[in-house]
């Protein structure tokens, strides 16, 4: 009978251990997944768009931006990307942006020959992107409060950048 008792505390040892494994496991995850939202927080908060002739950048966090980089300005015909132009003196890397400020772009018009419709040429297709162009967007890379650089593309989740922030692409000709 000693035996049969010897057996099922080992089995319930073995199964109290895995328990406890399967635990310290779960709690490391979500541990991990708190940690990453957390860090995410402010970055969630900081939004670019495409307004017109203007890329603007703002701040919707209760923490400053360290830095701010505007890296380029696209929008896509077809699913292919179309860089949007904008001044070559343009400021596009700023420091210290406060809780609720803006920063802006310029953007250029410029020609993206006939306008087509319905079989017709009615003029020049002139702006920033062309027409028939969707998913205007602004790729920003910025440095948040607890000094993490992020990377937001349009509307996209924010990730994480964990080399060096790209340097601000030129003008596109």
């Amino acid at each position: 009978m000693s035996d049969f008792w010897d057996a099922a505390s080992a089995v319930a040892t073995t199964a109290a251990t895995g328990v406890a494994l399967w635990l310290a496991v779960y709690e490391v995850q979500m541990r991990r997944r708190d940690e990453t939202v957390r860090q995410g927080a402010q970055a969630h908060k900081v939004l670019s768009a495409i307004e017109g002739t203007r890329g603007k950048v703002v701040n919707h966090s209760s923490e400053p931006l360290l830095e701010l980089r505007i890296i380029r300005a696209d929008a896509e015909v077809n699913g292919s990307p179309v860089a949007v132009r904008w001044a070559d003196d343009a400021q596009r890397i700023f420091g210290n942006v406060s809780a609720g400020e803006e920063r802006q772009l310029e953007l250029q018009v410029q020609g993206w020959g006939p306008l087509i419709r319905a079989g017709l040429e009615e003029g020049i297709d002139e702006g920033i992107a062309p027409i028939n162009a969707t998913d205007h967007r602004l790729t920003i890379q910025f440095l948040d409060a607890a000094g993490l650089w992020w990377q937001r593309v349009g509307l996209r989740p924010p990730t994480r950048i964990l080399g060096e922030p790209a340097q601000p692409a030129a003008s596109p000709e």
